[in-house]
């Protein structure tokens, strides 16, 4: 098993982002954002550019890496794509 170390950048709760069939992308952190709203992205892209211009920011740091994560996940919201957490366990 492979540990990967948790960056300054990493969000605090990973993003699962699912585009239409296929498995379920993990997005930790404001560069990662960034690559799949470049090159993966499927969806409507009302929230799109605001996300990229904040997860820009993020990664040069200028704006928190939770921001970037809010905005990311207000646009993969919007573009209805899958968003969760699949390993979280159920509070009871």
């Amino acid at each position: 098993m492979v540990l990967e170390e948790k960056t300054r950048s990493d969000w605090n709760e990973p993003v699962y982002v699912q585009v239409s069939r296929r498995a379920p992308d993990t997005i930790h952190n404001p560069t990662e954002a960034l690559n799949f709203l470049a090159n993966a992205w499927k969806g409507s892209r009302k929230k799109h550019s605001f996300a990229r211009e904040i997860c820009a920011a993020a990664a040069l740091g200028q704006v928190s890496p939770e921001t970037a994560r809010e905005a990311f996940v207000e646009a993969a919201s919007e573009a209805r794509m899958v968003i969760g957490a699949p390993h979280t366990e159920a509070r009871s």
